[in-house]
């Protein structure tokens, strides 16, 4: 039987260990950290929203570059620095801003997310894990009547080519859907609701994940970094926990931010920068007045997500924001928004707060599947969409390792090295 080493326990690692084990293989998990799910996939934003997976590169972007070097306070935050990978990173995204490469990837990734969901629908049907899953759609709220028709024009139309049903709703209809926003009624312009959006507890889901594959037959090595890769003499991979190799026929890399210092010394570029996140989560009860469904503040560009006696708010990317004064700044700025947002909202106590790093690629997609060195494979570079697309890039993965002597698969194809 092929032994195969994952390396990272976040929900993509977690999501391929599963896969493989479908597929046959003999894994074993080697996590860094003490637990799994500790990193980006603790505190995300918790949204499975897999109808929502444009690229983060656009034409819009593009036209508000200066917005990005100026404003303290906007979602999307540049900060340049002297330093060659960020500026290779940067002239990768600014390439891929056109409308056509949006669109290409828009289409990939939905296409991925489509495998996603099903994916975890039939993990779910085997094994009915616990992780304050809900599925009471999405709310995207409008506060600008133009921004408002404008997307609906071309989201709506985008969504339903794709099979996806959306509905566009005038503020009392949205008010009637969510009770929680009536504090801002009277600046909402117009909402669009798209009920097979779904949302959870990521880390949680880690944790069930791991009970799961022990009680499977999976072992995982936990407070074991994988410290290094070299090729043996015959050119196949090697893996080594400090001075000690580890005994696989083949590696995966699923470690997110970690991968690309691992890859290097092989030659392989794996295109990856670490985008940072923030988020809040409120400790709420029945009487919190909180959303029911997850709900996206548009101008702020902020997602709400209802998971059991939480309220977790995700929102804002930098890009080469690293001080802990800056850090600090932008979790006030989040809180300032929850408040004009839902001034209603009564959390049971203190919002804890977060920030973490995503392996972002400049394309938003994925790396997926073999690289040139034999027996290592790549499953990374998720960005702000691991949760969501975890499931369906770890079948992708477990494909491309089973039919590694054959045909790659059409859709694997679009995220290839």
């Amino acid at each position: 039987m092929t032994r195969v080493a994952v390396i990272g326990a976040g929900i993509v690692g977690l999501a391929t260990a599963y896969e493989l084990l479908q597929k046959g293989f003999d894994v074993t998990v080697y996590e860094a950290g003490r637990l799994a799910g500790q990193q980006t996939s603790k505190a995300n934003g918790g949204q499975l929203s897999y109808s929502f997976v444009s690229p983060l590169a656009s034409p819009d972007v593009l036209r508000s570059l200066h917005r990005l070097l100026l404003d303290r306070h906007g979602a999307l935050r540049l900060r340049p620095r002297f330093d060659i990978a960020q500026m290779q990173w940067l002239l990768g995204f600014l390439a891929v801003c056109s409308q056509q490469k949006h669109q290409q990837g828009a289409e990939d990734l939905l296409a991925l997310g489509v495998v996603s969901r099903r994916a975890l629908d039939e993990l779910l049907q085997k094994h009915p894990l616990e992780f304050e899953h809900n599925k009471n759609g999405k709310l995207q709220v409008f506060e600008s009547r133009t921004v408002f028709e404008a997307t609906s024009r071309s989201q709506t139309a985008f969504l339903r080519a794709h099979g996806v049903e959306q509905h566009e709703l005038g503020p009392q209809e949205a008010l009637r859907l969510e009770p929680s926003l009536a504090p801002i009624g009277q600046r909402i312009a117009g909402a669009l609701f798209t009920p097979s959006e779904q949302a959870g507890n990521c880390e949680l889901l880690c944790l069930r994940l791991c009970d799961l594959l022990q009680s499977l037959g999976v072992e995982l090595r936990f407070n074991m970094p994988i410290t290094s890769l070299r090729r043996d003499a015959q050119g196949q991979i090697l893996a080594f926990h400090h001075h000690e190799a580890i005994d696989a026929d083949a590696v995966v890399l699923a470690n997110g931010t970690a991968a690309p210092a691992l890859a290097k010394p092989l030659g392989l570029e794996l295109g990856i920068f670490p985008l940072r996140g923030y988020s809040l989560t409120y400790p709420i009860d029945s009487n919190s007045e909180a959303p029911i469904a997850s709900v996206s503040d548009i101008r702020n560009k902020v997602v709400y997500a209802r998971m059991g006696d939480q309220l977790r708010v995700a929102g804002m990317i930098d890009i080469g924001v690293d001080r802990p004064g800056e850090i600090d700044a932008r979790i006030q700025t989040l809180k300032s928004q929850v408040k004009s947002f839902f001034p209603a909202l009564r959390p049971t106590g203190p919002a804890t707060g977060w920030s973490g790093l995503r392996s972002a690629r400049p394309t938003s997609k994925p790396l997926i599947g073999p690289t040139r060195v034999p027996g290592l494979f790549v499953n990374v570079g998720h960005g702000a969409l691991g949760f969501t697309l975890a499931f369906g890039s770890a079948r992708l993965l477990a494909e491309s390792i089973d039919q590694s002597q054959g045909r790659t698969p059409q859709l694997a194809s679009r995220f290839a090295m």
